[in-house]
């Protein structure tokens, strides 16, 4: 079962005289990905593993000279990738609100707002065998998990993961880029997926763990 929680902070500030009368907007998005194993015997809950923000999390800033929402939506969608262009509507209605509190018009207003995405999967095990195994898995795939940066210096981010094909810095909700003990990397999601039907490296055959 996945879930979706979107939580906005919203901060702001009036600018000085000094400052300027200009309005402007920062925003953080932090996006995280959690997993949970429950356990149907005991109903218990695990939190098994906590990604770091993703390569999807970003600060941008920009200027904004009415609080209609019309107007703020629009700088929006063009301000925010494609990937969160969802989180337009509430948040030209955050900071159309908080801009208005603060006193839209008579000073210069500056507001700061944290988008923080959680992206929950919650995973049901039949019994504690396959808890065991499966938190196994996890943690396999979570000490090999590699930064944006270190992404970068070895020139990967436009690589494909071989399991999904799709970029490995790309847009794929929940991911980061994991290394394998055979060097090879994939998308930590994508290889825990496989490593629960196959125990080898997808692209070169090498067993990863003993069944």
């Amino acid at each position: 079962m996945n879930t979706l929680q979107v939580i906005y902070h919203v901060k702001g500030r009036n600018l000085s005289p000094s400052e300027g009368l200009t309005n402007s907007v920062l925003i953080i998005v932090d996006t995280r990905s959690v997993e949970i194993i429950e356990n149907p015997t005991t109903r218990q809950r695990t939190l098994t593993g906590r990604s770091t923000p993703t390569t999807r999390s970003f600060p941008i800033i920009f200027c904004f000279r009415s609080v209609s929402h019309d107007h703020i939506h629009s700088l929006l969608h063009n301000q925010l990738s494609t990937s969160h262009r969802w989180l337009c509507v509430d948040l030209a209605s955050e900071i159309s609100t908080a801009a208005t509190m603060l006193g839209f018009g008579r000073n210069g207003i500056h507001l700061t707002i944290v988008v923080k995405i959680t992206y929950e999967t919650v995973v049901v095990m039949s019994n504690d065998e396959g808890l065991s195994k499966r938190a196994a898995l996890l943690r396999m795939v979570l000490l090999g998990k590699i930064g944006r940066e270190e992404l970068k210096s070895l020139k990967m981010e436009t690589e494909p993961c071989s399991i999904c094909l799709e970029n490995l810095s790309g847009s794929k909700p929940g991911s980061c880029a994991t290394r394998m003990t055979c060097s090879h990397v994939f998308h930590d999601l994508c290889l825990l997926e496989w490593l629960k039907r196959k125990n080898t490296c997808p692209l070169c055959r090498t067993v990863l763990y003993d069944p």
